[in-house]
């Protein structure tokens, strides 16, 4: 009979648990132990998975002492008690996004590093067919030098989304509001498959929902080797358009759900340019049939994953490391727009850290005078 990975759930109540659940029940792991907050959702999903509950993520990780920690709790708490599982020895696999700042991404990072254990983010666009393939290409050299990335996603959300929990659509709840819930994904890949900006001058306005953190955002980016790239989304537009496109001198990538198309020019437009005799020419452009693998983009993708990992040594999908870019780029955003100036990166952890600690206080103030 295969080992199966000892998991304990913390934030177990919570709504995002349901798209986990068909993905523990796919996956190498057995459920020892479960942790919510609320008395009533923890003896709950003790139930479903008939094993003990637990009010309080410490006792748990005292008690049961897991083998691995899969945390689906509010943003706000998921460095915290990654950082204590992980010191408890625990694996850790966690919702994004890693933190409500990069500084808290550090100490997790720091934190597995120093228990020798793993840190994995669940990524799972990662694992889409047509991001993988995307991923290949560009890994490949077939795209060439990378020139553009044009990002454009639509999250739309009623005032009613805003209602049903307190913690959204505020600082102190999430740190944020679209940039920290909606697009984490869109940030990661951005990273995952572009690379890390250099820089970022970005506009997030609220244009419409009564909440504190922006529900609109603009962006513009700059690579380290002058790609440039422009990012916008929001909750407040409809219309349902997503588009990810990248552009490089060998070609053109175009990344949909369930889709994606590849452009390649017969000639390197860099080896094009200099050399075609004719003013106004183009370089010839293929399109090329790229084949998709069997990948689900699917939280099944990133558990077996993850279970592989600690199993048989499988490279993680979406690591620590490689997992902070995207929440990084999300804070370098909101710093640009409340500063009026481009943001660097590395971003100043600092900096960022006085902030958000202003924006939270301010924010706070705002709900004692209501």
């Amino acid at each position: 009979m295969n080992r199966k990975v000892q998991y304990a759930l913390i934030g177990a109540g919570a709504a995002v648990r349901r798209m986990h659940d068909v993905a523990i029940e796919k996956s190498d792991n057995e459920v020892v132990a479960v942790c919510d907050v609320l008395e009533d959702r923890a003896r709950a999903a003790g139930a479903h998975f008939n094993c003990p509950w637990f009010t309080d993520y410490r006792q748990l990780l005292e008690e049961i002492r897991p083998e691995a920690v899969v945390i689906i709790a509010q943003h706000r708490f998921h460095a915290e008690i990654a950082v204590a599982a992980l010191r408890a020895g625990a694996h850790v696999l966690c919702e994004k996004p890693m933190g409500l700042q990069v500084a808290e991404a550090d100490a997790m990072n720091q934190a597995a590093a120093e228990a020798g254990r793993l840190l994995a983010i669940n990524y799972q666009q990662r694992t889409r067919p047509e991001t993988v393939a995307a991923k290949r290409i560009i890994d490949s050299g077939q795209l060439g030098t990378i020139q553009h990335i044009d990002v454009k996603t639509t999250w739309t959300r009623a005032a009613a989304y805003y209602q049903a929990n307190e913690w959204r659509g505020s600082w102190n709840g999430e740190g944020g509001a679209l940039l920290m819930n909606q697009t984490p994904h869109d940030m990661d890949l951005i990273c995952w498959l572009a690379g890390m900006p250099a820089r970022v001058y970005a506009w997030a306005p609220t244009i419409f929902h009564d909440i504190t953190p922006a529900d609109t955002v603009q962006a513009m980016m700059q690579w380290p080797g002058g790609a440039m790239g422009a990012f916008h989304a929001s909750t407040a537009e409809g219309g349902k358009i997503n588009r990810f496109e990248i552009i490089g001198t060998g070609g053109v990538i175009q990344v949909n759900k369930g889709e994606l198309r590849f452009f390649r020019f017969d000639q390197d437009l860099y080896d094009f340019l200099p050399t075609s005799p004719e003013p106004f020419s183009h370089p010839g452009m293929q399109e090329v049939e790229t084949e998709l693998g069997p990948e689900t983009g699917s939280h099944v993708d990133v558990h077996r994953n993850f279970c592989n990992a600690i199993l048989h040594g499988e490279a993680l999908v979406a690591d620590g490391p490689s997992s902070l870019h995207g929440l990084e780029l999300a804070n370098g955003m909101i710093a640009s727009h409340y500063s009026g100036q481009p943001v660097e990166f590395p971003l100043d952890r600092q900096a960022y850290a006085d902030l958000l600690q202003r924006l939270q206080r301010e924010e706070a103030a705002r709900e004692r005078q209501a």
